[in-house]
């Protein structure tokens, strides 16, 4: 190992270490969630011993926060990346470019190249997606990792919480993490080749192919660069791969042009990088539920199949408790019973009841009951409709939001310059060139568009209590934009784009109505003209015999 690497592998561990003292606090909390929400996921620290697929089930008696935040993780995907729809766009920040043809259609070129390239199936976007957004709702924290791929394209893979450290720059975005992963020897002489590997991996390779090494990928900002040089050692973002079971030996140093972790946390949290998690807020709830629903089954069976109270204990001898048999010697002569149950576990609806609140609580956590808000009742009005979407939007928008704007927008950056450098993008207009290239990120996914449901409602409440009054003075109606209240309510009700004309077909549409229009009336005036015509002609061959 050279001195260079010497000094850049104990900066790496430095750091490592740092960000790790900086998560443990966590770890506690995280553990319990993991222990009665998410027993599918290994505990943090916990020893590689216990195998996957082992069951860990055994002390839960409610699933109620299982199926929360699976269901809350279905939600946020269907609210915030959908894949039945473009949940994003590109514009430009300069309000002159905006009406520019050339420069819509390359956007819009853009995008649907992001979407066709996102949504491969090699790329895999759909489940590592859903994963990231599970951590969001058990842990606070959770990102996806976007891969460029040689000769395959974009790749994009969960982080998981447990192998992911990270920390902020100076105005809180994440731009520095280390990455634990496992691979087998096999896997890492395919990432980095074999030369890349120690003698001793070498020689492992050969032997036994399918061991696993752990490996740790610092990703950081590269504080010296020649700018001059365009290699991967010269890149913006510094990216370091050691062999931890190899005496954290460099296999591979290299780099990326933008960041290639995109991190999003759910609740932000004073003076820490990782997030809060509805998992977390929902602990006590989680806890006193499966703890009560423990008593409950107790009480429930002992209700159904009570004790007994015997006289002696020689009475047990030839006690029979099966359905149907006979208990002789076990009543006195007067018809009084020397066997009767213990009645226990009256108050199991009473208890049931508070468990049914508590299963209310945590479905509230979670915001299942939120999720449902257009689901519960279908026989609402278009103003109902965005009444409720306005409710959700509102709630959802600070959280949800946050998600948006840290992970998916590093998340599209990402996306756009593997694709830009591969040269899959189309020609970037002159003018946005001698713009800049200035080009923002706005999302229209389902939870922007009940953001602004509040729009929507207030026309219709508008039009709505307009309508008496334009009833009583039809001229009243003019006041109204009916184009622009057309499309503003496409917009709101997500209606696609190819099922509403441009300005441009309007224009010409209202051109073709008015010439018909006019050749109508051409039309319409010519047997008139004609009449006309020829009463002139024979008032002209009168006058003229008439002179004869």
């Amino acid at each position: 190992m050279q001195n260079q690497d010497v000094d850049l592998v104990r900066e790496i561990m430095a750091d490592w270490s740092a960000m790790k003292a900086a998560r443990e606090s966590f770890h506690g909390q995280w553990n319990e969630v993991i222990e009665q929400v998410l027993p599918r996921y290994r505990k943090f620290n916990e020893a590689r011993t216990n195998q996957p697929g082992e069951k860990r089930t055994s002390q839960i008696y409610d699933a109620t926060p299982m199926l929360a935040l699976r269901h809350f993780a279905a939600a946020e995907d269907s609210l915030i990346t959908p894949r039945v729809q473009k949940w994003h766009r590109l514009a430009v920040s300069v309000e002159e470019l905006k009406d520019s043809p050339a420069i819509r259609q390359y956007l819009e070129q853009v995008t649907n190249t992001l979407f066709a390239h996102r949504y491969r199936w090699r790329a895999n976007f759909a489940a590592q997606i859903g994963e990231a957004y599970v951590s969001h709702g058990a842990f606070g924290s959770g990102g996806i990792m976007i891969d460029d791929v040689l000769g395959e394209g974009i790749r994009y893979r969960t982080l998981s919480m447990s192998r992911t450290w990270f920390s902020e720059d100076a105005f809180g975005m994440v731009d520095k993490c280390c990455l634990q992963w496992g691979l087998t020897l096999r896997q890492a002489a395919q990432r980095f080749g074999r030369d890349a590997l120690t003698p001793s991996m070498q020689l492992a390779l050969e032997k036994n192919p399918e061991t696993v090494y752990q490996f740790l990928h610092a990703i950081r900002p590269r504080r010296e660069r020649d700018d001059s040089r365009v290699d991967s050692r010269n890149m913006p973002i510094q990216s370091v791969w050691l062999c931890l079971d190899a005496g954290n030996h460099v296999v591979q140093h290299s780099g990326y042009r933008t960041f290639p972790a995109a991190i999003g946390r759910f609740y932000a949290t004073d003076d820490s990088p990782y997030g809060y998690s509805p998992a977390m807020d929902s602990l006590p709830d989680v806890r006193m539920l499966n703890s009560m629903e423990k008593t409950n089954i107790k009480a429930a069976e002992k209700a159904v199949n009570p004790p007994l109270m015997l006289p002696d204990d020689g009475a047990l001898e030839a006690f029979d408790l099966r359905a149907g048999a006979m208990n002789y010697g076990m009543m006195t002569d007067d018809g009084r019973p020397l066997a009767a149950p213990l009645n226990l576990g009256t108050n199991v609806p009473l208890g049931i009841d508070y468990a049914n609140q508590k299963r209310e609580a945590v479905n509230l956590g979670f915001y299942v009951t939120l999720f449902q808000i257009l689901v519960d009742n279908h026989q609402m009005t278009a103003t109902e409709v965005l009444q409720r979407a306005q409710e959700k939007g509102v709630l959802l928008g600070p959280t949800m939001g946050r998600v948006q704007s840290e992970m998916l927008g590093s998340l599209i950056t990402r996306e756009i310059d593997i694709l830009s450098h591969a040269g899959v993008l189309p020609e970037m207009p002159p003018e946005l060139v001698e713009a800049g290239g200035a080009v923002e990120i706005e999302y229209d996914s389902p939870l922007n568009q009940a953001m602004r449901a509040e729009e929507g409602a207030n026309v219709l409440r508008w039009a709505e209590a307009s309508a008496p009054f334009i009833q009583a003075d039809p001229q009243a109606a003019r006041v109204m934009n009916a184009g622009a209240i057309v499309r503003g309510l496409g917009d709101v009700f997500s209606v696609p784009q190819k099922y509403m004309h441009t300005d441009e077909e309007v224009a010409d549409m209202d051109a073709a109505a008015a010439q018909q229009v006019e050749t109508a009336q051409i039309l319409e005036a010519a047997p008139v003209a004609a009449g006309a015509a020829k009463d002139l002609t024979a008032a002209a061959v009168n006058a003229t015999n008439a002179r004869i």
